[in-house]
């Protein structure tokens, strides 16, 4: 059994708003109550479909995105890219599909790129998930450039560190990049209010989440 845990995404503009988004997290029903997947390749397309059309159902009218990891092997599978399409084409409120940064052995940097452009091409929305980590290095974010619509920066994957100027390079390269290309920029993992300050004065992006703004919930339908 599987359901989503959402965490908020606010506008950085627009921080004493409701949330403008969601990003979703999956979890598995085990003994020890909702935990991570042992294995984020064995779920289906259609056990995220069905998800994702519950989850929208429970969505306040101030949403307007929500995204959702995809591992390598099922971004370049042509039965998620359907499911996708046939979800956004059911709702006004857009679709991000983050690719993850976790490597599935055998799959090319080439694939990628293609499943991207065809993503692109069914005029769905890609996020390329925590840049400059793992798989997702600055030459294959470069490479599927042309089919992807945002950047995400995550601070945790960086910390520990005391302060942002610590991870200042990382950060202006990737804030930089995306003006330059004209791609969303979000930054997640922020912890505390210096950091925030400091976002929303230096990087100020599309959208921020972490900690600070709020703890993913598991999603309650009907809500």
């Amino acid at each position: 059994m599987y359901t989503f845990y959402e965490q908020p995404k606010y506008a950085v503009s627009g921080l004493d708003n409701p949330p403008i988004g969601y990003e979703l997290f999956i979890r598995q029903w085990n003994n020890n109550g909702w935990q991570l997947p042992k294995d984020f390749n064995a779920i289906t397309s259609q056990t995220l479909r069905d998800l994702l059309y519950e989850t929208i159902e429970s969505m306040p009218n101030n949403v307007i995105m929500l995204s959702f990891n995809l591992e390598q092997s099922q971004f370049i599978d042509p039965k998620f890219l359907q499911m996708v399409a046939d979800v956004q084409s059911r709702t006004d409120i857009k679709i991000f599909t983050e690719l993850t940064e976790r490597i599935a052995p055998g799959v090319t940097n080439q694939e990628l790129i293609d499943a991207g452009r065809r993503f692109h091409e069914a005029g769905l929305y890609v996020c390329i998930d925590d840049v400059g980590t793992g798989q997702n290095t600055p030459g294959l974010v470069l490479g599927m450039n042309d089919y992807i619509n945002e950047y995400k920066f995550a601070f945790q994957n960086f910390r520990p560190f005391n302060d942002i100027n610590e991870i200042k390079q990382k950060l202006d390269f990737w804030y930089n990049l995306a003006q330059e290309k004209g791609k969303l920029l979000a930054i997640e993992g922020l912890e505390d209010q210096k950091e925030l300050e400091t976002v929303k004065e230096k990087y100020p992006c599309f959208v921020v989440q972490g900690y600070l703004m709020g703890k993913p919930q598991r999603v309650e339908q009907g809500e």
